[in-house]
């Protein structure tokens, strides 16, 4: 397995045995997977599928343990019932080491465990050079001549940036933020599940730019330890199927100077939680939840997130676009040859056909004027339309950066896991 041969040749370059380059639990790290026994269970879920699903229909993870039940046998020779063991022996190990060492393809099976994510992602739509005959209201006079546009986004921010927070109410503080920064937002309610990364990085891949992920999460000892599997996790799925993106992933928050510098109240540490003594020893204090910081620091909370998007954003991309935009239709139609009589009177017919029947159906002018577009057609394109990328200069220090060695970005994640590093 591709990512095992990573973490091995680490070890030997670096002298560290394994333990020393595993940021997540031995059973759950993607690079320490590739095990005689994760095999096997790969294997068995592999047949066991295509027996129960011989369509290969994408099912959710809970659907396939009901679908085995009583009708497959375990490993073990045991027949798989439907109990709370069995469940979780499925769900935590069984289905996760035959995803990752690619016994069943990532998107035949969905993770149920997290709630329905609230998902904003902006649309994108490729330029191209289309004929205008004219910025009507509803008639077109005959005197008006076509003309050349470029239509679709000429311009595109250079990264592609994705919030991730655990908690849903941070939705209405950054929906507009979002909006604003042509960011998406994943609030899955808790820890990402693995397929959810998978489908964050596989758009990400389609979309062909790098892309960063920003992580919010409460300031204690599981929202600390989010940003970390979510680094790792993010890691693992880049190094094994999508090699050539670019991934950052920082951690914005909660951090333990925003919890001091808003104010924001603790909440005691569970009794449940064995990392408590040491969190409140090297943090000085005990939990924050987000929902705290959107109630009582809308404003603030807010700008944090802004500060983090906008190092990956240009701000002046648009204007340097539209610049550009209006300089190429000016040059294309200042060629008094791209249209003879014959092709005007073509195009102006074109679009009264299309104008027959819209003049009740549709009031507003702009709809209208992009339904009256022609296609370029026979005419010749005056030039080959490039992208233009905004120029950012980022200054967050990330927990993950795929630009660097991978023994950097490990070592980030096992000094946040130990609480080595403010959250």
């Amino acid at each position: 397995m591709k990512l095992r041969a990573i973490i091995d040749e680490a070890s030997k370059e670096y002298c560290k045995p394994l333990k020393d380059l595993t940021v997540l639990s031995s059973s759950r790290d993607p690079y320490r997977l590739d095990t005689p026994a994760n095999h096997k269970l790969g294997e068995w879920l592999k047949a066991a599928y295509h027996l129960v699903n011989p369509n290969s229909k994408t099912t959710h993870l809970r659907g396939l343990h009901y679908m085995l039940v009583g009708r497959v046998d375990k490993p073990n020779g045991e027949q798989y019932t439907n109990t709370d063991d069995n469940w979780q022996w499925f769900s935590s190990k069984v289905a996760k080491a035959a995803r990752w060492l690619g016994y069943i393809p990532w998107e035949l099976i969905r993770d149920a465990r997290n709630a329905p994510p609230q998902i904003f992602t902006p649309e994108y739509d490729e330029p191209t050079w289309v004929i205008k005959i004219a910025d009507i209201e509803l008639s077109i006079p005959d005197e008006l001549k076509p003309r050349l546009a470029i239509d679709g986004h000429v311009f595109r921010q250079p990264y592609r940036q994705v919030i991730i927070a655990e908690k849903q109410g941070v939705q209405d503080v950054l929906q507009g933020v979002c909006s604003h920064y042509d960011a998406s937002m994943v609030l899955p309610a808790g820890e990402i599940s693995d397929s959810l990364v998978y489908g964050i990085l596989k758009a990400a891949a389609d979309d062909g730019r790098p892309l960063v992920i920003h992580q919010l999460g409460d300031f204690d000892p599981s929202g600390n330890q989010m940003a970390v599997s979510t680094a790792r996790t993010v890691q693992g799925l880049r190094d094994s199927l999508f090699p050539d993106l670019t991934v950052i992933v920082n951690a914005i928050g909660l951090t333990l100077e925003q919890c001091e510098a808003w104010n924001l109240p603790t909440t005691p540490l569970k009794e449940t939680e064995k990392r408590a003594e040491k969190w409140i020893a090297l943090m000085g204090r005990e939990q924050t939840e987000l929902d705290a910081a959107v109630a009582l620091v809308p404003d603030e909370f807010s700008d944090m997130v802004k500060s983090a998007l906008s190092q990956y954003y240009d701000d002046e991309l648009f204007l340097r676009s539209y610049r550009e935009i209006k300089r190429l239709e000016n040059e294309a139609n200042q060629q008094t040859h791209i249209f003879n009589d014959e092709q005007t009177s073509q195009l102006h017919t074109q679009a009264r056909q299309k104008l027959v029947g819209m003049q009740e159906q549709i009031k507003v002018i702009k709809v209208i004027n992009d339904a009256l577009k022609v296609d370029i057609g026979e005419v010749s394109a005056p030039c080959e339309l490039d992208i233009i990328y905004g120029d950012v200069k980022p200054t967050l220090a990330p927990l993950l950066d795929t630009r660097e060695s991978w023994i950097k970005s490990t070592d980030r994640m096992i000094k946040r896991k130990a609480l080595l590093q403010s959250a």
